[in-house]
């Protein structure tokens, strides 16, 4: 039972959302003290969000789910974006392995199997407190915490205290309103149906083995394979039918016809929505910020509106539990919103870009789309990345715009110990900095990394099998990834941000001193902490 607390919880997270549940779970294992809040007192039973990419996957692994998650969701299938004469007119994939990040780039899933997951993380974690049913009604703020005023299921009210707050309350945010903070309209407004079926298992064969954009003027139309009999297609909605809050079921079957009859399939779920994009002006207030659908909303034609909702979680995590423990100023905070709003409009921007191939109503214009496209890749369609329309940070706190500053560290497969079976490198490490060697550093230069080493609490990385230094675990990758990305970069040492987001690389062993030193006095981090292993050794 909440009650009247006048000692601060560290954070209050409003919404028990996808993006709120890995918030929480990512603050509850850095050891902080959080108080989760949601209105409803029970998941969600329907498929909304539907697809996850690698940097997802990522997150839930360091959470410790992603092995739960595996009977719930499918690798992304190719996409095949059909032209108004039915042609191939573009064509997105993965790639072959090994991956990038170990994890396919992208998946298909199973939302509420998702969040059943994530709430029973978090509800394993003893600084979390999950309340369900309760409203969050006021929040207000002080100059050293915020105070929230709660009802709970029985209509009771209590006072909570919190030194930060994270809004995750979805679209209509309530903590957003409250807040008086705006959304700015990013310029795309079109309404469409999104049907989620279950399919009949022999009638599963009928229907494309890849997901496809039906460009055609008449009618566009997006088909996406999930998990299982899971399928889900969205349609376009004309004019008169732009308004429609429910479409009827008969309606929906007439949509459904080329692909299926109500004997092969039943629906699951059907849902009008306006397809827009919006981004927050600021994301922080004080002692409040949002993530997620509060802060942004973007159409679905990357699969990114969640993916997008759970960076700005990471983002944001180690970010406050750096504040929190006093390890760096507060003015960290404000490069929460200083990275996400411009990447966020930067992925709205591809996303709007691949909206308007998409939703071309006019078939003379649409005819020359396919024209267009298909002669910028010399006649023939080619398979493009999915992967590479992402862009990465190119604000707040990196070392430099330039790559591969902003981007993700890649996660290989290798293991530390000889002998020990190949395992991803984010398990073989503990979460934080992590300054990654390209080659093992003399005395000397392990010498020179031993103070900013220690203000950012990193550990290091050697990837040079063959040798070894005092103080630097040496990692032997079973897939060649690392050794390709510091070639393929021309550098010697990348500092990765707890985040798993580059912050900057050096381009010899002598600059990674420096490199650690820029880091170390932009994020104002100070020394007052145990000493690490290489201060140990060295």
């Amino acid at each position: 039972m909440l009650q009247q607390n006048p000692d601060p919880v560290d954070v209050a997270v409003i919404g028990f959302g996808p993006v709120g549940a890995t918030l929480a779970a990512l603050l509850g294992q850095r050891g902080l003290r959080v108080a989760v809040f949601d209105k409803s007192q029970q998941i969600y039973p329907l498929p909304r969000a539907f697809a996850l990419d690698h940097e997802a996957l990522r997150v839930f692994q360091e959470i410790g789910i992603a092995g739960t998650l595996a009977p719930h969701m499918t690798p992304y299938r190719a996409t095949i974006y059909q032209g108004s004469d039915g042609e191939p007119i573009q064509h997105f994939d993965m790639g072959p392995s090994p991956y990038p990040l170990a994890w396919a780039p992208s998946y298909t899933f199973n939302q509420p199997a998702l969040e059943a997951s994530l709430r029973e993380a978090v509800g394993k974690l003893p600084g979390v407190s999950i309340h369900l049913g309760h409203e969050v009604l006021q929040l207000s703020q002080s100059q050293d915490h915020a105070e929230l005023d709660v009802r709970a299921p029985d209509g009771t009210e209590a006072r909570l205290h919190a030194r930060y707050v994270v809004g995750c309350d979805g679209g209509t945010s309530p903590t957003r309103k409250q807040m008086g903070l705006k959304l700015k309209s990013l310029d795309f407004d079109e309404p469409w149906i999104v049907v989620d079926m279950h399919v009949d298992e022999d009638k599963l064969d009928r229907l494309p083995a890849t997901n496809v954009q039906y460009c055609h003027p008449s009618r566009p139309c997006t088909y996406v394979v999930g998990p299982g009999t899971h399928r889900r297609w969205e349609f376009l909605l004309l004019d008169d039918e732009a308004e429609q809050r429910e479409m009827p079921h008969a309606s929906i079957w007439k949509l459904l016809a080329p692909w299926l009859t109500p004997a092969d399939a039943r629906i699951w779920r059907a849902a009008t929505y306006r397809f827009h994009a919006v981004v927050l002006e600021q994301w922080r207030k004080g002692r409040v910020l949002l993530a997620g659908d509060s802060a942004h909303q973007m159409p679905p034609f990357l699969a990114q509106g969640m993916c997008q909702g759970l960076r700005d979680a990471v983002n944001l995590a180690w970010k406050l539990q750096w504040v929190l423990e006093g390890r760096a100023p507060e003015s960290l905070l404000d490069s929460y919103g200083d990275e996400r709003g411009p990447q966020v409009e930067d992925v709205t921007a591809t996303v709007k870009r691949l909206g308007q191939i998409i939703c071309e109503r006019d078939p003379a214009r649409a005819a020359e789309r396919d024209r267009v496209l298909r002669e910028q890749q010399g006649g023939t369609v080619r398979m493009q990345l999915r992967q590479s329309l992402l862009p990465g940070v190119h604000h707040g706190w990196i070392d430099r715009d330039q790559l591969p500053a902003g981007t993700p560290f890649p996660q290989a497969m290798g293991c530390i110990e000889a002998g020990a079976a190949p395992r991803m490198m984010d398990d073989l490490l503990r979460p934080g900095f992590l300054l990654v060697l390209r080659h093992a550093p003399d005395p000397a230069a392990l010498r020179a990394l031993r103070e900013p080493v220690a203000a950012l609490q990193a550990q290091l990385l050697c990837i040079d099998a063959a040798a070894a230094a005092p103080g630097v675990a040496t990692l032997a990758e079973a897939d060649g990834v690392l050794a390709a990305w510091f070639e393929r970069h021309q550098c010697e040492a990348a500092l990765v941000r707890p985040d798993h987001l580059v912050y900057g690389v050096a381009r010899s062993l002598g600059e990674a001193g420096d490199l650690m030193q820029r880091a170390s006095r932009t994020l104002g981090a100070t020394l007052d902490r145990p000493a690490t292993a290489l201060e140990e050794s060295t």
